[in-house]
């Protein structure tokens, strides 16, 4: 597995739990908001398809 896709979703994390949890209450619905939640979106799908890869390697491996 690259080491670079889980270092990519690991920073979307925190800067998406940054942006969504850790933000400031005068910041709340503005544009910081909004990427917070793009940004963890981005990294469930990130999270998705690293485990469908490892998944689909782990089953052609024991075939």
């Amino acid at each position: 597995m690259k080491i670079w896709r889980v270092i990519r979703t690991l920073t979307f994390i925190v800067v998406g739990l940054i942006n969504t949890v850790f933000i400031r209450a005068e910041d709340v619905g503005s544009w910081k908001n909004y990427i917070g939640y793009l940004l963890i979106v981005l990294a469930i799908y990130d999270i998705t398809a690293i485990v469908m890869g490892y998944l689909k390697s782990r089953k052609e491996i024991n075939n």
